[in-house]
């Protein structure tokens, strides 16, 4: 099957710290195709940086 993961998923598995984080890990663990666009790893650069706190050089 393939996938195509929006900012939410990505950010719960990378974060994991909420209730879906664990199902957004074993989608991207188990599918055999996973997609996303430029503007949603852009997001999660931004998303990761400024609501979550993580420092910019990591997030790089």
């Amino acid at each position: 099957m393939r996938l195509f993961l929006d900012t939410n998923v990505l950010v719960a598995a990378v974060v994991r710290d909420t209730e879906r984080s664990d199902a957004a890990v074993t989608a991207l663990n188990e599918s055999d195709e996973t997609y996303t666009s430029m503007l949603n790893l852009m997001e999660l650069r931004t998303v990761l940086a400024k609501k979550k706190r993580v420092e910019r050089d990591h997030v790089e």
